[in-house]
């Protein structure tokens, strides 16, 4: 059987110099990319699927009107601070999620027992990301959610192909990690953070 992921396969973000912007239109197709993995998880990933593809889609929206404007996600993010539904907001929901699912994915990599049951994995991913930011009801859907999470066989295969997916999937992380620190830096810097809950 075929694991539901082939981290060889997925282009992922570019790489980030310390001082360069982020670019939009690749940021976006990256996490386009990180969706639809997350996607193959099951019918239960749906509520986070949708709400990713929503934020994306609002950030492409915007994007779209003025391309040369909104070339930089970094010039896109403090132009439109004041607007905060317009920007602000969907990629801070945008980016807890993606900070959720590689905290995730760095438990797996960092895991040397290599055990077959990821509920753990998912729970404490969760829980030192999104749940802060989530009221009560939230909390108790996502509680049902990641119990169903696919083992490590299923996501990424056994023997050559668990170790090919370990080998790429390191890769696919470091570039991902360099955004959400850009992001999590431009937030900081501005004031940007909400702590409102969904």
């Amino acid at each position: 059987m075929e694991p539901k992921l082939s981290m060889k396969t997925v282009k992922g973000y570019p790489d980030l110099p310390a001082n360069d912007k982020i670019n939009t239109i690749h940021f976006l197709n990256a996490s386009r990319e990180v969706v639809a993995a997350f996607e193959s998880f099951g019918k239960l990933f749906k509520p986070v699927v949708y709400d990713m593809n929503g934020n994306i889609e609002k950030l492409h929206k915007h994007y779209i009107q003025d391309k040369m404007g909104n070339q930089f996600l970094d010039d896109m993010l403090v132009n439109d601070a004041r607007n905060r539904r317009l920007i602000v907001e969907p990629l801070l929901w945008l980016k807890r999620a993606l900070e959720m699912i590689e905290a995730f994915f760095t438990n797996i990599l960092n895991d040397n027992s290599k055990q077959e049951d990821l509920r753990q994995h998912i729970r404490d991913a969760y829980k030192c990301t999104l749940q802060p930011y989530h009221g009560w009801i939230v909390q108790e859907a996502f509680s049902v959610i990641y119990r169903w999470v696919p083992t490590r066989s299923q996501l990424f295969g056994q023997g050559a192909k668990h170790s090919e997916n370990m080998q790429y999937l390191e890769m696919f992380l470091l570039p991902l990690r360099a955004h959400l620190q850009r992001l999590n830096n431009l937030y900081t810097a501005h004031s940007l953070h909400s702590t409102k809950k969904a």
